[in-house]
């Protein structure tokens, strides 16, 4: 679940969430914050939290002591960015990422539709200054590592590519698979739960480590609601398919029928004989004969499609009924105004098996 939070003390909420039970955190912030969260983070690193850090600044200078902080942290596996920009240095608008889904802010975002796409914004702006920053490497070690993922946050089911280059390794192994790999690699894969990937090269004197981490998200499958109107209580009542396993319904001739819906995802909903239609709406009419709907919803991961069927049946009864307003909530509570739907579900049953 994708999750945001502001803080103008954003320090002491990263201090807390370092202590938290996290596998991976990426930090966008400057020398002087590094210097205050140094502790937690190699309390952090050492319980196997997979860091990566880009530190803003407005120099490529570095203090003798921030030297020393961050060798200590790169023999950690501890990646590391320094990015000059005099801009983002006077915005302060740091960040951290944690587990691909829930970002720490120390200022208000831009307005966005859902936590999701703030989230996904967020880490590939994380992304993209990582590649136009200098990595770190003021350290002794013989070991070049390049390990990347094609994307980061998928559904179940999606590809995933890694691949690699290392150089000056004797060995190379990828965490969890149990084999060897050679110093240059792609491997395709496909992801059905959360994955830490771990890279880990040797060679006499030196192990390197650096991860990558897929977030999978869970598959939410699109809902319709199919109503129709009761001429007694005056109002739209919901009704139900005639068996789980079936998305048919039972209906009168002559009855308004109301279809609604509302996606809570990126994409697009199409239905053949509606068109185009919006992710929140419904769809009127008066029924006369039997009636089919195909709606597809296009979304960038993945398409799904959902169809109902409504079964017409001449039985006028239920539009003859009298009854005193006195008695309409009396019978609201005992739910005997869906008695027609109860009429026809026994021949439903017998004839849509």
């Amino acid at each position: 679940m994708f999750r945001f939070y502001y803080s103008y003390d954003l320090m002491s909420e990263l201090e807390k969430e370092l202590q938290r039970d996290h596998k991976m955190v990426q930090l966008m912030i400057d020398e002087y914050d590094l210097f205050l969260l140094s502790k937690f983070l190699f309390e952090a690193v050492s319980d196997d939290l997979t860091a990566e850090i880009v530190v803003i600044s407005t120099s490529h200078k570095k203090s003798m002591k921030l030297v020393n902080l961050c060798k200590r942290l790169i023999d950690m596996n501890v990646q590391i960015y320094w990015k000059v920009d005099k801009d983002l240095f006077v915005k302060e608008d740091y960040f951290a990422i944690f587990d691909k889904e829930y970002l720490v802010s120390k200022r208000k975002q831009e307005d966005f539709d859902n936590p999701e796409n703030l989230v996904r914004s967020k880490n590939d702006f994380f992304n993209g200054l990582t590649l136009a920053s200098k990595k770190l490497t003021m350290f002794d070690g013989d070991i070049l590592v390049d390990f990347e993922l094609n994307q980061s946050i998928v559904y179940p089911g999606e590809e995933v590519v890694l691949s690699w280059e290392v150089k000056n390794a004797h060995e190379i192994q990828i965490e969890p698979f149990d084999e060897k790999f050679e110093e240059k690699g792609i491997k395709h894969l496909s992801i059905n739960k959360d994955t830490k990937f771990t890279l880990v090269a040797k060679n006499k004197g030196v192990v390197q480590k650096k991860s990558v981490y897929v977030r999978v998200l869970k598959r939410k499958e699109i809902t319709f609601e199919v109503e129709v109107f009761d001429p007694i209580l005056k109002e739209y009542i919901a009704i139900q398919t005639t068996n789980e396993n079936t998305n048919d319904y039972a209906v009168y001739s002559g009855q308004m029928v109301k279809l609604s819906w509302n996606i809570k995802m990126l994409g697009k909903l199409l239905e053949a004989n509606l068109g185009n239609l919006p992710l929140i709406g419904s769809h009127e009419f008066e029924i006369s004969k039997k009636t089919d709907f195909n709606f597809v919803f296009q979304s960038i991961n993945n398409n799904q499609r959902k169809s109902i069927s409504l079964h017409c049946f001449e039985n006028n009864e239920i539009f003859k009924e009298t009854i005193e307003p006195t008695e309409i909530k009396t019978i609201k509570n005992k739910n005997s105004f869906k008695k027609f739907l109860y009429l026809v579900k026994e021949y439903l049953l017998k004839n849509f098996k």
